[in-house]
Formats: C-alpha cells, structure tokens, sequence
C-alpha cells in the first residue's frame, strides 16, 4: 500500500484540504476503506478495480458528500487513485450545487461538474504521480472558481475558528461576534457547508478526538474524553459509535491491533 498527501498551493488552501494519493491492493474481503465524518468532501478519480457501497458499484469519478456517519467501501483489486479534501465549505466555492443535498451521498462527478471535462482530467492523470496530477486538478479548479462567492471568505475565516478549534469556540460567541443573527449564522452555514453549526462543530470535535486515539492509542480515554468536552463516558461513546462504528475503546483496540501487524494507512489520515 502506498499512500501520500500534499497541502494545496496558496490559491486553493481556503478551499482545499489536501491532496492525495493511494495505491493500494484490497486482496480479503475483510479489506476496505472505513470513511467516518469529518466536514470535508472528496473528489475522486480512481483507476483499476471499482469501490462498492451498499453492493452499488460507483463510477471511476466520483463524489463523497459530507458525511455525518460512517460509511464502508468495499474492492476487490488493485485501485490506484487521486483525491481531493475539500474543506467543509469549499465545494460551493467550485459549483452552485445544494450542498444540503449532499450529505452521506456518493455522487458521480459528471453530475457535479462537466462530464467531458471530467473525463479528460482522468484521461490526464491516470499514468501521473500526486504533484503532476495535482498540477491538473489545480488548474481545473481555479477554473472552476466562483468569483462571486469571494464575498463568504469572512465568513469561512469564522467557520475556520469554529471546525479547527471546537473545543475552545462557544458558539453563541460566535455568532454574537460575526453580527449576524442565530438564524441568520445557521441558514449561511447550511448553504456553505451542509451542516448546522452544531453539527459542524460536533463533527469537527469527534474528528479531533478520533485522531487523538489514533496518534496516542495509549491515552487514557477518561482523560480523553474530559480534555474534549464529554461530560459522561455514555455520550462520548454515542458519539463514536454513530460516526465510526465502534465505540472508543474497539477503536483504540482497533488501532493498536492494526500496528501489531505492522501498520495500516486510512484514507482520512494526516
């Protein structure tokens, strides 16, 4: 398994998380990909065998919407693929599509953007490495921009402060500081994300604290889960158990045992 990602240039970081690549061969049925909710949509062009969700097979382009619990994907082969994070907000920011309509959904890209265009950068990167295929995505979606849509980036800088810092954001601060009303701040975070506010937070917690376990799998979990704002140990395993599957102490077993056999890569991983 190969596995690889890289920062976005200057143009694109308000949008884009990452960039990435994955090579990898799903050889046992037990071998999938396991995609938990973060905020973020992926773009994907994926070249070999196909991934499979809910016994429907998805097209070599394709979308992840925001997703607000787990999903599995399933192959049998070798997939080689390129990715693109966007962050929470960004896919407004390339088309006028109802993000709301988007959540926990994998959509073709052709019904997102323009299909030849679509099918001619696949055509281009099939045979690239990560930075010559992200110098063609780049351009494309600097192409893509929606100039008009410039006016939200204040408005992204504090939904920036509330998905990278969960925990030490009030959110009725928040939204008392951006001058615009509760209903106001919840309907422009809705249109820019899919998500409520709430939500987004939430998401963005669980998020931080998965990756706490993932990187410090000997963590205590009380103290884990005081130092990320869960009061008792029953939310706190609703939480993982709606968005992963497992609840945190499975997953902190999971990973331990995923290291004794020498290590794994996940598609969400930083």
């Amino acid at each position: 398994m190969r596995y690889k990602e890289i920062k976005p240039p200057v143009e694109l970081d308000p949008y884009v998380k990452c960039f990435w690549f994955l090579n990898r061969d799903y050889k046992r049925i037990e071998d999938n990909e396991v995609l938990w909710p973060d905020g973020c949509y992926e773009l994907i062009f994926h070249f070999g065998s196909s991934y499979e969700i809910n016994d429907r097979k998805l097209e070599p382009e394709f979308l992840i919407g925001s997703l607000t619990r787990y999903h599995i994907l399933n192959a049998k082969g070798n997939i080689r693929l390129f990715g693109i994070r966007l962050k929470p907000w960004g896919l407004k920011f390339f088309s006028d599509i109802d993000v709301k309509n988007l959540r926990n959904q994998f959509l073709p890209l052709k019904d997102i953007f323009d299909n030849e265009k679509i099918k001619q950068i696949s055509k281009v990167i099939k045979g690239m490495d990560l930075e010559e295929g992200m110098l063609v995505i780049k351009d494309f979606l600097i192409g893509l921009r929606n100039q008009k849509n410039n006016k939200e980036l204040p408005f992204i800088k504090i939904l920036s402060e509330i998905y990278d810092d969960p925990i030490g954001q009030d959110l009725q601060s928040v939204i008392e500081k951006s001058n615009y009303s509760r209903r106001q701040f919840e309907r422009k975070t809705t249109e820019l994300t899919g998500l409520s506010p709430k939500k987004l937070s939430k998401v963005a917690r669980f998020n931080q604290v998965r990756l706490k376990i993932f990187f410090n799998p000997e963590i205590d979990l009380h103290d884990c889960m005081v130092d990320y704002g869960y009061y008792d140990y029953a939310h706190f395993s609703k939480d993982f158990k709606e968005s992963i599957g497992l609840t945190p102490k499975e997953y902190k077993n999971w990973i331990l045992k995923k290291i004794k056999q020498n290590g794994v890569v996940f598609l969400q991983e930083e």
